[in-house]
Order: C-alpha cells, then sequence, then structure tokens
C-alpha cells in the first residue's frame, strides 16, 4: 500500500538527492524569501522559549521496524530536559491488538501529548476508533502551549460525484476522487478559532498545507483551507498562523504561502517510491519555539538502506534525513 496515493508525484530539475548541505542551503534561500516582520509571541520580560519533540509517519503495521524507531524517538524525548509537548502527526498506527506496544510506548511519556490523525489510521477502522485508541478527544482542535495556540485539523475526507466522505476502513483508494479535504463544519470552526485567538497560531495537520507542483500554487483542498487563513488573519492579526507543520509526503520540503512556513516533516521510517525505501535511521525533529519569533529545528541525519528507484530522483525534498533549520514565524502582511 502506498503512502503516496494521493496527488501528483512532486518533481524538482535535477537527477540525484539533495545533500544535507544543499538542504541547508535551500533552508536559507527560504529564509531570504520570508522578509515579513517576526512574531514576538510571549511578549513579555523572562519569557521562556517552549521546546517540542514531533514524529510523523511511523507506520507501525506497515514498517516492519516501527517500534524500535519510535522508541528511538520515546528514549530520546525522556533524556532531554525542557521538552514541554510531544506530537505524532498522523499515520501511526492501526487501531488493533498489534499496535499495543506502539501505544504503551507513546503512554510512557509523561508530559502533554498531541495526535493528529492519519489517512493510514483509518485503513482498518474508522475515525471514532483511531481517536479512542490513541486517545484524541476529538478529531481536531485547539490546545494552549508555551504562548501558542496549536490548531490541528483533520483532512482525511475524500470528494466523488460531488459528495465529501469521511476516511473509513481505506475506503479512500478509489478512483476519480480527490482527497484531503476539510469538511464544511471544521472550515466554519477553524475561523471562528482564528478570529478568537489571542495568540499567534501552530497549524498542524497530517496532510500537506501550503504545498504544490513545483511553479504551481497549492491544489483545491489545500486552498480551501488557506483562505479561512488568510481571511481569518485580516480580521484578528494576533491570532494568525505562525506556522504549518505537516507529515503524509515522506520528504523534507520547507516551503512558504503568503509569508507562512510550510515545513513537511518527514517519516520516521521509509520513503515511498515503488515499494518502501528505509532509513538507516529513525527519523523525529526536535523543534524550539524561541522568544524572538523563530522556529529552530534539530532534525536527524540518516540515510537510505538501498538507493531509491532512480524515477524518484526528482522527487521534491527526497531525503533520508530531517534537516536542521531556523525559519522566523511569520506575521501578516
Amino acid at each position: 500500500m502506498s503512502v503516496y496515493t494521493e496527488g501528483k508525484v512532486n518533481q524538482r530539475p535535477s537527477n540525484r538527492p539533495l545533500s544535507r548541505r544543499e538542504l541547508l542551503k535551500q533552508s536559507a534561500a527560504g529564509l531570504a524569501s520570508l522578509t515579513v516582520p517576526l512574531w514576538l509571541p510571549l511578549g513579555s520580560t523572562g519569557a521562556k522559549p517552549f521546546k517540542m519533540a514531533v514524529i510523523a509517519d511511523l507506520h507501525h503495521g506497515l514498517a516492519p521496524d516501527a517500534i524500535p524507531r519510535f522508541k528511538a524517538f520515546i528514549d530520546e524525548v525522556h533524556r532531554r530536559k525542557g521538552i514541554g509537548l510531544a506530537v505524532q502527526m498522523g499515520d501511526f498506527c492501526y487501531s488493533q491488538p498489534d499496535s499495543t506496544p506502539c501505544i504503551e510506548l507513546w503512554r510512557e511519556l509523561k508530559i502533554p501529548r498531541l495526535n493528529v490523525l492519519g489517512n493510514h489510521d483509518m485503513d482498518k477502522c474508522d475515525k471514532d476508533a483511531a481517536m479512542k485508541y490513541t486517545g484524541m478527544k476529538s478529531r481536531y482542535g485547539s490546545h494552549e502551549y508555551g504562548g501558542y495556540l496549536f490548531v490541528t485539523l483533520d483532512l482525511n475526507n475524500f470528494k466523488k460525484d460531488g459528495k465529501l466522505v469521511p476516511y473509513s476502513n481505506g475506503n479512500y483508494f478509489t478512483d476519480n476522487a480527490t482527497h484531503n479535504w476539510a469538511d464544511p463544519e471544521q472550515l466554519d470552526w477553524l475561523g471562528t478559532t482564528l478570529r478568537k485567538s489571542t495568540k499567534p497560531v501552530i497549524l498542524v495537520s497530517h496532510q500537506p498545507l501550503g504545498f504544490g507542483e513545483p511553479g504551481q500554487g497549492p491544489p483545491p483542498e489545500q486552498v480551501e483551507v488557506l483562505d479561512v487563513v488568510t481571511a481569518a488573519a485580516k480580521d484578528n492579526p494576533k491570532g494568525a498562523v505562525a506556522a504549518c507543520l505537516c507529515g503524509h509526503m515522506h520528504v523534507d520540503r520547507l516551503e512558504e504561502h503568503k509569508g507562512i512556513p510550510c515545513l513537511c516533516v518527514n517519516s520516521a521510517s521509509y520513503f515511498w517510491s515503488g515499494g518502501m525505501n528505509p532509513y538507516t535511521k529513525p527519523l523525529f525533529a526536535f523543534m524550539e519555539l524561541t522568544t524572538d519569533g523563530h522556529l529552530v529545528v534539530e532534525g536527524v541525519r540518516g540515510e537510505f538502506v538501498k538507493p531509491p528507484p532512480a524515477n524518484s530522483d526528482r522527487v521534491v525534498g527526497r531525503s533520508a534525513s530531517i534537516a536542521d533549520r531556523t525559519l522566523p514565524l511569520s506575521k501578516p502582511r
């Protein structure tokens, strides 16, 4: 089963993967283009930075070594001091007894834990079952941590024959459909939440927001959400989205949409092209929201166990690593 089924394969004009140095240069170039003012989100003398641990696309039930990869993440969170939040960004595990070790590891963390629904979480169940298994109270929501409002979204719906259908029991493996839509109820909630927020927002979703084909803007399902974000920011600059975080694409990629940095966190386990192309190391990131309005990303550098197929050479952000980056959080123009 493919984790890269929704949308076209993104391409870049190179016939080889980006090196770590090139990834860092790409990040720097992205920073240079983000010329909007910075957030000063905590805004008081003595404010402290906020640290979080982030992992995406573990794929327990598909990746055969998911448990040791996840244990490496949990052990590193335990080892570090001052982590205020752990985030798993979807495609985590199946809601079945075989996933019990995965859930038990997740529950070892005694810090706040934030869950996001991914499409493969509903391969063998519906959303309610997936939420119950991981302890989610709602499929989307808002959560205050470290002077920010973390807003999580559920983009696990497809459109077919004019109808919006929630992902359930692998039903999104269907022809003649478009994927990764928000539902109208959620869009209304998002607009209201952003207009009421007194804190800058970190928008977290499994599926990408702010990512399109090279040289093209985001596709319609993303535009629908991003238009709500833009309109709300005009009405309430204090609650504007400062950054978007996603997974799903199994790449290490940074984009920018109307001044908002949009970061795709690479899979913990593998890149998909003609099958699983596993990484030599488990990938995850430690992030810090600084008091001067930056997002500092500390990643992991790995390699591919075997070179992925040549026809994936032009995939944007293909990498067996998560690059270190420092991103300025955005503010409305």
